[in-house]
């Protein structure tokens, strides 16, 4: 997806694309969450390259998925990669100070901001010479399942 280039200064400045913090998914869409096991698949490689074992690409503006993070983040042994799609670190923590955090909401050794959107939520454990990926956020009742998937 192309950025927009603001053109009033002397200067171009890449803006990501345009949207609404979404801070909860609507209630029709949250009881048609697909199981973690349906929404599981292997794949060859990753959409924008990492080196780590666990990836979690997410938008700073996905806080109904930052929320679902941050739920299960106190409880994993080492945090993934987090790669915030779609922003410049100056543009992400904005939209968190807007989201009422103070800092980055989901803090891991390794995280890196890409202009790329992408696709996300979306989280992929190496596998051998593949990937297993999972797309989107679980289920409450499911959550578990992303500390067995980070491992």
């Amino acid at each position: 997806m192309p950025h927009a280039t603001s053109q009033t200064s002397s200067t171009s400045i890449s803006a990501p694309s345009v949207h609404a913090v979404v801070d909860r998914l609507p209630g029709n869409l949250q009881a048609k969450l697909i199981g973690f096991d349906a929404r599981k698949k292997r794949v060859s490689h990753l959409p924008i390259a990492v080196k780590d074992t666990n990836v979690l690409y997410i938008s700073p503006m996905e806080q109904y998925a930052i929320q679902q993070f941050q739920q299960i983040w106190p409880r994993l042994k080492a945090y993934p990669v987090v790669v915030w799609t779609g922003v410049t670190k100056a543009q992400a923590q904005e939209i968190w100070r807007k989201e009422g955090y103070d800092s980055d909401p989901l803090p891991s050794a390794h995280t890196e901001y890409v202009s790329k959107s992408i696709p996300t939520p979306d989280a992929y454990h190496r596998d051998g010479k593949a990937w297993m990926e999972v797309p989107g956020i679980l289920p409450t009742n499911q959550l578990d399942k992303w500390e067995t998937f980070f491992r």
